[in-house]
């Protein structure tokens, strides 16, 4: 079996590749956040909306009776 290859990086290269890895980086936290953000806003409307048709049936309910 032969030996693995190894790979020197210049200072140029580590730099390019430090680079790409930090913007990997923030692409993933861009996406947590967005999804976070969209998930947040989702419970949101959908508390707002039960509770709106919660208050609705309750003063029904107290008009009818």
């Amino acid at each position: 079996m032969a030996a693995p290859k190894v790979v020197q990086q210049t200072p140029e290269t580590a730099v390019l590749t430090a680079r790409i890895e930090d913007l990997r980086h923030f692409i993933t936290m861009i996406g947590r956040d967005s999804r976070f953000a969209a998930g947040l806003w989702a419970g949101l409307i959908k508390g707002l909306a039960i509770g709106l048709f919660t208050s609705f049936f309750l003063v029904g309910l107290k008009l009818v009776l």
